[in-house]
């Protein structure tokens, strides 16, 4: 006689956590002074510090992209 059988449920879906948008600047060590932004739009991602002006600007991959 054969086995019945086990209905397998798929694993569930890891959520993703919202990633930080403040930090601490690493060139005044001012805390929460460095934001981040990123324009899917154009496929850059920027940092800038609101106390020293010190900013950087990078294009971003499709790695960085999350289906909303």
């Amino acid at each position: 006689m054969g086995k019945r059988k086990s209905k397998a449920k798929p694993p569930p879906k890891k959520r993703m956590d919202k990633l930080e948008t403040v930090f601490s600047c690493p060139f005044c060590n001012h805390g929460t002074s460095v934001e981040c932004r990123i324009d899917m739009k154009n496929m850059i991602g920027e940092a800038s510090c609101g106390i020293c002006q010190e900013s950087f600007s990078t294009t971003i991959t499709g790695i960085c992209q999350s289906p909303v």
